[in-house]
């Protein structure tokens, strides 16, 4: 293949790759737990959102590595949203040290899972980018199953904010 054609190739083939890479996305979530309190950045390339205008399913995975840069504590945020009216919550925390989890939280809507809540202030649809800003509350707990069941007996307080911008990448 002539020099002056594989140049333009390969800048194509990387260009695609590069834009079907990851989802776009900017904001943050503080995160009060307990007594401690984290603000932790958009996970981008883990956050989106989809479905309809009128039915979005949000995702919105935050983390902030420790000090020092390493060990991150990782966030995700997920819910429905008929008419912009939150539904069905889930909330997991994960704190890694040397690289291991050393602790996995769990909320989720029902009572005895948690009475996670989330609160919508305001949204904002610009072609597939959804602004989105609003508030959460409940308890966390463990889970030996990822958050089917969750122990509350050494129960957790939770609550946080978030204001974030998530692609739709349906």
């Amino acid at each position: 293949m002539p020099k002056n054609i594989l140049l333009p190739c390969t800048f194509l083939i990387a260009s695609s790759l590069a834009a079907t890479g990851h989802a776009e996305g900017s904001g943050a979530l503080t995160l009060n737990l307990a007594d401690d309190e984290y603000v932790l950045p958009l996970w981008s390339e883990q956050s989106d959102w989809s479905g309809g205008e009128s039915w979005p399913s949000i995702n919105i995975h935050a983390r902030a590595p420790s000090e020092g840069g390493g060990d991150p504590l990782v966030v995700s945020l997920s819910f429905e949203a008929s008419r912009w009216e939150p539904a069905v919550p889930e909330l997991d925390l994960t704190r890694y040290k040397d690289g291991a989890v050393v602790l996995k939280l769990f909320a989720r809507e029902e009572a005895d899972h948690g009475a996670l809540s989330v609160t919508l202030e305001g949204h904002e649809v610009d072609g597939s980018m959804l602004s989105l800003a609003g508030r959460f509350e409940g308890t966390m707990g463990t889970s030996d199953n990822f958050g089917r069941d969750i122990d509350l007996s050494d129960a957790v307080p939770v609550k946080g904010t978030f204001e974030v911008t998530l692609e739709n990448l349906d």
